[in-house]
């Protein structure tokens, strides 16, 4: 009569070891899942800070050379690239200092943030300027601010705007 029990147990024992396991398996996966995406909120979040230096950067620079901000030689369109110009050697005033400025900057975005684009722009009639930069980013076309700027295609945007 032992015998039959024990034959009996050792069935349900495996299940519940199955089930322990199952139970086990599903937790680790969701550990890994959320592991995963806090390093993608991280790439996003370093991203994003990278993205708030440079536009302060850029900022500083248009309120140093204020009249070339106001006449609009800070203005860079979505993939254009400026000539760079030589300001060591002579020095620039004006519109040329603008695009030293611009030039040096989009080294620096380039080195900064890969796969990255930069787009400067007059914010409306009041003297100010929009500084929009663009990074590929699995949360696309997401924005810093509200705007009716078009950020491209499965990237996310940080604009900010300078008074002068």
């Amino acid at each position: 009569m032992l015998s039959r029990r024990r034959t009996r147990q050792t069935g349900i024992t495996l299940l519940e070891s199955l089930v322990a396991m199952l139970v086990l398996s599903v937790g680790i996966g969701a550990l890994a899942w959320t592991q995963a995406r806090h390093l993608a909120d991280g790439r996003e979040t370093t991203a994003r800070s990278m993205a708030i230096l440079l536009t302060e950067d850029l900022a500083d620079r248009m309120l140093f050379n204020r009249g070339a901000a106001a006449s609009g030689s800070y203005e860079l369109a979505w993939g254009e690239r400026p000539a760079p110009a030589d300001c060591r050697s002579a020095p620039c005033l004006g519109s040329a200092l603008a695009r030293a400025d611009l030039s040096a900057w989009r080294d620096a975005l380039a080195r900064a943030l890969p796969a990255s684009d930069a787009h400067v722009f007059a914010a409306g009639s009041s003297r100010q300027m929009g500084i929009a930069i663009s990074w590929r980013s699995p949360h696309s076309n997401v924005l810093a601010q509200p705007t009716d700027l078009d950020c491209p295609a499965q990237s996310s945007c940080h604009v900010t705007y300078v008074p002068f």
